[in-house]
């Protein structure tokens, strides 16, 4: 039987990733879906897209991913985050298609000295974390076929708005850089993890929780300057403190994952 994957949130930068590696992996049937032909806090609309592509297989992308606002609009980002997602599991429960859901290292408090791996306990500190949070934790109980994977520190070398064009666009602007250097996570392409969701659906391993994170530990400041150093870019970059905010994010949060793939090992 042919696959068939639904992307929904198609036009994010991991949604725009996976359309690029669909054109390398033509044996499977791919469905990239906006928010305007499927979106996901409305069942209807999430019905009528699977009873007209009928797949087997939804990788989630759908996301309210801006914490700030979040914080201040937390209603909004659990009508995507959280009710949205378990609208999405109810309709692949229904048409009998696997789920993968992404979700996020702001699920974690920042607490550990060590990478955070699948068995850690979830403990979010604000708004966008917590909706997350509970995302994660109804696919989990109520998925029939369903995985989490989390991801860290989201970026695309060719599209969207990102930390790592962010970056270049300030170098070539001539402007001197500020960054942060007391946050530490596991920074991750969306070439990368394209490839692992589609490995994941390949392989079909065990439904559950899994990390997909480059494995290069940094802070932001010392992202930006190896980001810097890849242009050739002598732009002045100055690390910086955090500043004092409402919003909390966690200070530690590098992914590993204890369940590798097989190509992995």
């Amino acid at each position: 039987m042919v696959k068939t994957i639904l992307v929904t949130g198609s036009e994010g930068q991991l949604g725009k990733s996976l359309r690029i590696l669909a054109t390398k992996k033509e044996q499977i049937r791919w469905v990239f879906c906006s928010r305007e032909e499927l979106d996901i806090t409305k069942a209807e609309s999430i019905e009528n897209a699977f009873k007209k592509y009928h797949p087997t297989h939804c990788i989630n992308c759908a996301a309210f991913t801006n914490v700030r606002l979040a914080e201040a609009e937390p209603k909004l980002a659990e009508a995507i985050n959280t009710h949205g997602v378990g609208k999405l599991i109810s309709v692949c429960n229904q048409f009998k298609a696997t789920l993968v859901h992404l979700s996020t290292d702001y699920v974690f408090d920042g607490q550990k000295t060590t990478p955070y791996t699948e068995e850690d306990l979830v403990n979010p500190l604000n708004a966008y974390g917590k909706t997350k949070a509970a995302g994660e934790n109804l696919v989990l109980t109520q998925g029939r076929k369903a995985y989490v994977v989390r991801t860290s520190w989201l970026y695309a070398k060719e599209h969207g708005q990102n930390f790592y064009r962010s970056i270049l666009d300030k170098a070539r602007a001539g402007e001197v850089l500020e960054v942060v250097n007391d946050q530490t996570g596991t920074p991750t392409s969306t070439t990368a993890l394209a490839n692992y969701l589609y490995r994941l659906i390949q392989q079909g391993p065990p439904y559950g929780i899994y990390h997909f994170a480059e494995s290069k530990i940094q802070t932001w400041y010392s992202f930006a300057k190896d980001i810097l150093a890849a242009h050739k870019l002598m732009t002045e970059l100055r690390p910086i403190s955090s500043p004092k905010e409402k919003l909390i994010r966690p200070s530690y949060s590098p992914l590993v994952s204890i369940k590798p793939l097989e190509n992995d090992l």
